[in-house]
């Protein structure tokens, strides 16, 4: 397997439409790397970029520490695995997956034991002599990847191989690949527009908006770290609550609001990190299950409002109020009897709130 390396990296279509700008990261050997974000963000024009479906306007490619620019797809080593399956319809099974092998002139037995190989790996072995018609669509999947097994590319490049399934299919297919980076040992890049899908399966996650890289980092950094507003709102789920307030103090965070004022008491840090915008507005961001129906702290900061919606989850519900006629969403444990339409008390611990410059939308840490 090998490392894949973007260096400013832009596409701009003749029309002057820039696609991606200045794209830069370096997808490790072996490493799972997700392209996440909203439609039309680039993510899938990159990938296409590294697989050479798309040339480049500027900037460099590197597949194992070589300049891909003006190879084609054929000669790039890199197995593709496409949203809609791609299977010959004609054929069965075991040829989709022995196809490309084929037009390689690949030795027949060869092509016989990776097939198997692959189809064992992918469960499929009861299915080679069936026809794509005659499959689910979690089977089609498997073959189409199982089609990229066989090659044993350097890289595998998924755009988005898992939005045609149902929810089920979705969460089972998600695990399988996982469990197949693992055992293959692969350098894998998955493009989805799904972040429950990149914060399960990536072992780091370039976030993209309006074709600009605003953050790559683990999952995990990417949920208590986030650099900017836009990463905060993007990766969670239900998404942060955001709140456009002024401060109008400079030792504690005073929030003027248009019945009352709304006090956070602040940590040492995060009033040095807000040093000179009293009297400014900020963003405030929460997350939804940072938000509790119990005060857990002295500080505890309280939110009153009326309960507007409830939808039980199970272990857990989220309920709808509003906050300075801002809806905001919480997720807390279902163990309370709540009404629609009843006042409610809520509560946020300050050291867990998200501080946002307005204008620039970068993070106060």
């Amino acid at each position: 397997m090998a490392e894949v390396l973007l260096k400013n990296v832009s596409k701009v279509y003749e029309s002057g439409n820039k696609v991606v700008t200045d794209a830069n990261f370096k997808v490790e050997d072996k490493e799972f790397v997700v392209l996440v974000g909203p439609s039309g963000c680039g993510k899938t024009t990159t990938l296409r970029m590294i697989a050479g479906l798309e040339e480049i306007t500027s900037g460099e490619i590197f597949i194992d520490g070589k300049l891909v620019n003006n190879l084609p797809p054929k000669d790039r080593d890199i197995a593709m695995v496409f949203q809609n399956y791609a299977l010959y319809p004609h054929m069965t099974v075991y040829e989709n997956m022995a196809f490309g092998l084929k037009l390689k002139k690949v030795d027949k037995k060869e092509i016989e034991s990776r097939v198997k190989e692959a189809a064992r790996i992918l469960g499929l072995d009861t299915y080679l002599d069936r026809k794509p018609k005659a499959l689910s669509g979690g089977q089609r999947q498997r073959v189409a990847v199982g089609r990229a097994i066989v090659r044993k590319p350097k890289v595998f490049l998924f755009d988005e191989p898992l939005s045609n399934l149902d929810a089920k299919l979705r969460v089972q297919m998600r695990t399988e690949i996982s469990k197949l980076h693992k055992q293959l040992g692969a350098t894998m890049i998955y493009v989805t527009h799904d972040q429950t899908e990149a914060m399960t399966m990536g072992d780091r996650i370039v976030i993209m908006k309006d074709g600009i890289i605003n953050q790559v980092d683990t999952p995990l950094n990417l949920y208590n770290k986030p650099v900017n507003q836009f990463v905060a709102g993007f990766i969670g789920s239900p998404a942060m609550n955001f709140l456009n307030e002024k401060i109008l103090d400079k030792t504690d965070l005073i929030f003027e609001s248009n019945n009352s004022e709304i006090t956070f008491s602040l940590s040492t840090e995060q009033k040095k990190d807000l040093k000179g915008y009293a009297g400014k507005e900020i963003v405030i961001g929460i997350r939804p299950e940072d938000i509790s129906v119990e005060s857990n702290s002295v500080k505890s900061i309280e939110l009153n409002s009326v309960l507007d919606v409830i939808e039980p989850m199970g272990n857990e519900t989220f309920i709808y109020f509003e906050i300075e006629k801002v809806q905001f969403i919480a997720r807390i444990k279902s163990l309370h009897e709540l009404k629609v339409g009843a006042k409610i008390k809520l509560y946020v611990d300050p050291l867990k709130i998200y501080l946002f410059d307005k204008i620039q939308g970068k993070t106060f840490f």
